[in-house]
């Protein structure tokens, strides 16, 4: 028998149809997880004193099937989750390098299932009405649809283009009095997945608005008046909805488009300004990958390109994007600790939504760049690709209640919650944008 010879490009095409069917398995691997409740699994905060020890944990956390809750803080003090068969292990690593922990939660699914079925309850309690419980992000368009049925000529919704997944990418837009040149108030929300909290304050101040306007609010009318105001509810909805699927996924922060072994991008580090500077990773199995270019999912290119087609009306008005967790009112740039010329006036808007909040609930908002705030340096927000892209003077990301601890069960508030977030969060937006009229 003759020995045959492949030549070079049968090689090469048999090589990349294997390495196909490996990302294929390396994918299907990971997806058997996505239905698993975490039950028994439990949560420790470490207190971490030495750069020595923090690099050892994060090495030792990222060679396992752990769950951290931010991984920019991991390696000071921070929450791991771990599974019921390495907590030992875990505890006895710990001991050896003598950090410091807490055990947090002894049952994390049990817990995310207690707060699922609360959720039910709140929807079924009042009407599925997407300001009161967490809602998926058809349930919320359903419920912005008949907004703008109850409320025709003043209100429309828009779609901006499509997620990975093919779901839309909707904007309500509320312009009271009519006028196509008046400044906008762009407000959006879940551009991180798991943050729940963000998109229901989002639609409770949506239906306040609303509510106030038709009940002759002077305050209200005014500021209704005066500016367009348009409303994103979810930047990230493949990931948002990926988050309601199982406790294993709640935690869940990127977007859901593949890359190589790993699964999408953090949205919040894929905008077109200081792209891949700190804060940020190009590794796809990151939590903070930066994605392979700016603008490569097509979550941030659909709101990066309608926030260019309203420029000129969005410089005279503001930005604000909602994340959670922590009670802070960020100001840009949140990619550098540096203060920026404009620092002085930033801090007076951005005090005046921390005021407001004080004075409605006596919560404290700390304001300021995040690095300088207990935060860190995060380069590729969308924040600082508006003011500093698009020219917007006004743009503020505020973290949302609770207060921040390092715990992933900040993520992952009651549903009680809404209305408390939802009562500040409406102050503190009315604040700040009477400080600029």
């Amino acid at each position: 028998n003759s020995q045959q010879t492949l030549s070079i490009p049968t090689l090469i095409m048999r090589l990349f149809v294997l390495s196909l069917c490996c990302l294929q398995l390396a994918l299907l691997a990971s997806a058997v997880k996505e239905d698993e409740e975490l039950f028994d699994w439990q949560e420790f905060h470490l207190t971490i004193e030495n750069p020595q020890a923090a690099a050892t944990v994060r090495h030792y956390v990222n060679a396992r099937d752990f769950l951290v809750a931010n991984e920019n803080h991991l390696g000071y003090t921070e929450s791991v989750v771990v599974p019921p068969q390495e907590v030992i292990g875990f505890m006895a690593f710990l001991g050896n390098l003598q950090v410091k922990y807490e055990i947090l939660e002894k049952d994390v699914g049990g817990m995310l299932l207690r707060a699922r079925l609360e959720n039910k309850l709140s929807a079924r309690a009042f009407n599925n009405d997407p300001s009161t419980y967490f809602a998926q992000s058809s349930e919320i368009y359903t419920w912005m649809e008949g907004l703008v049925s109850q409320n025709s000529g003043v209100a429309s919704l828009v779609s901006i283009g499509r997620s990975y997944e093919g779901r839309n990418l909707r904007v309500l837009r509320l312009n009271m009095n009519g006028g196509s040149n008046k400044p906008v108030i762009f407000i959006d929300a879940a551009i991180h997945a798991r943050e729940w909290l963000a998109p229901a304050t989002l639609n409770y101040i949506v239906k306040q608005l609303i509510n106030d306007y038709k009940a002759g609010n002077s305050e209200v009318r005014t500021l209704m008046n005066k500016f367009d105001w348009h409303f994103m509810p979810v930047v990230n909805p493949d990931g948002y909805d990926y988050t309601f699927r199982s406790s294993s996924t709640r935690y869940w922060r990127k977007t859901r488009k593949p890359y190589r072994f790993a699964y999408g991008a953090d949205p919040n580090r894929n905008f077109d300004f200081m792209f891949g500077g700190p804060g940020t990773s190009n590794n796809p199995s990151s939590d903070i990958y930066h994605g392979p270019n700016a603008f490569s999912e097509p979550e941030t290119k659909a709101l990066s390109d309608y926030l260019t087609g309203i420029r000129n009306q969005l410089q005279r008005g503001m930005y604000i994007s909602f994340h959670t967790y922590g009670q802070w009112w960020l100001t840009p740039p949140g990619y550098t600790r540096s203060l920026p010329s404009d620092h002085t006036e930033m801090m007076r808007v951005g005090n005046a939504a921390a005021a407001a909040i004080r004075a409605v609930s006596g919560q404290n908002f700390r304001v300021g760049q995040p690095a300088n705030v207990g935060l860190y340096e995060a380069a590729g927000g969308s924040y600082d690709w508006v003011k500093y892209r698009l020219g917007v003077k006004y743009s503020f990301t505020p973290e949302l209640r609770p207060y921040y601890n390092g715990s992933l069960s900040g993520f992952s508030p009651s549903a009680r919650e809404i209305p408390n977030s939802g009562k500040e969060i409406y102050q503190a937006v009315k604040a700040v944008v009477k400080e600029i009229m």
